[in-house]
């Protein structure tokens, strides 16, 4: 496989994608891969808030898959009374 070596990455991009490969359990190689790929398949014309979109999309189809633990409706687990308000 092919090399690629990144230089003067800035600090605050380096942080995110350790926070990302760590809360993704991946290594920074394989995260930085990761986004690579998932950015390689948008198209070239979407705006910043389209890629936004995309990301919440593919956030929530992943945490669709999570199972629920807390059997509480709702309103329980927001603290809402019966209105529908907070209580």
């Amino acid at each position: 496989m092919p090399t690629l070596t990144l230089r003067d990455v800035p600090a605050e991009l380096h942080q995110w994608l350790k926070e990302q490969a760590g809360a993704h359990r991946r290594s920074l190689n394989q995260e930085v891969i990761h986004q690579l790929d998932a950015m390689r398949s948008l198209p070239a014309s979407r705006s910043d808030a389209d890629l936004r979109l995309a990301r919440i999309c593919a956030i929530a189809a992943r945490t669709a898959r999570l199972p629920v633990l807390d059997e509480r409706p709702e309103a329980g687990i927001l603290g809402l009374g019966a209105d529908g308000l907070p209580r």
